[in-house]
């Protein structure tokens, strides 16, 4: 990890400044590409940039990470083996390991977007947390929103992009498939492993029933 310290902006565009500033190995830059740096910046080593990036002050980036436009506000951290292209962040925001952001994404402030995580054409509000292995797409997404596990928002019709609107302090459970085109309101509470087609009015609970089967083993074997 080296760390960069700047008390005006910086602009690193060239292999010759990479090298003079100690930070060869770590920083990768594409051709044509630039990363513009104010404060104080911890970068890992083999981190790629691609396009116009810019980095502020208190943030880090792990080793193994690509990032192509990215913004990252003030005191982010970005895990090792994350992808962010196109992606605007606030500040203290969590980020992988090994999630990919891509396409227009926006956060605030206080997220997680955590370990295997996917997430395009979408925006978080403050504070939301969606901590690994889920997929979002095209959603709107309010403050204080918790997403579990295996969380699928599902957003293709098979001829177009759909979107899911999320409101403020709402828990969507482990395995939950939400449908788009989708509303759900503020303080929703939605079960582990439902499968939501509707709009949920704002505090709503929506527990999906299910029937265990317990079924023979196949003939007669032990179990």
């Amino acid at each position: 990890m080296k760390v960069l310290r700047s008390t005006e902006v910086l602009r690193i565009s060239s292999e010759e400044q990479i090298i003079s500033l100690g930070l060869a190995g770590y920083i990768m830059l594409a051709e044509a590409s630039e990363i513009f740096v104010s404060g104080t910046v911890a970068i890992g080593r083999d981190v790629e940039f691609h396009g116009c990036c810019e980095i502020r002050d208190g943030s880090r980036i792990d080793k193994g990470c690509v990032l192509t436009d990215v913004k990252l506000g003030k005191s982010n951290h970005v895990r090792p083996y994350s992808v962010l292209t196109k992606f605007t962040s606030g500040d203290s925001n969590l980020l992988g390991p090994f999630c990919f952001v891509r396409d227009g994404c926006r956060t605030l402030n206080d997220c997680i977007i955590g370990s295997h995580v996917e997430v395009t054409r979408s925006t978080f509000g403050n504070g939301v947390k969606v901590s690994h292995q889920a997929y979002i797409g095209d959603a709107s997404i309010g403050q204080n929103v918790i997403i579990g596990a295996g969380v699928v928002f599902c957003n293709w019709d098979g001829t177009k992009h759909k979107t899911v609107q999320i409101g403020d302090g709402t828990t969507i459970g482990s395995g939950a498939m939400l449908v788009a085109p989708l509303k759900i309101g503020k303080n929703v509470m939605v079960g582990a492993g439902s499968v939501v087609t509707n709009d949920l009015a704002s505090g709503t609970r929506f527990i999906q029933p299910r029937q265990a089967k317990v079924c023979e083993s196949p003939n007669g074997a032990d179990k």
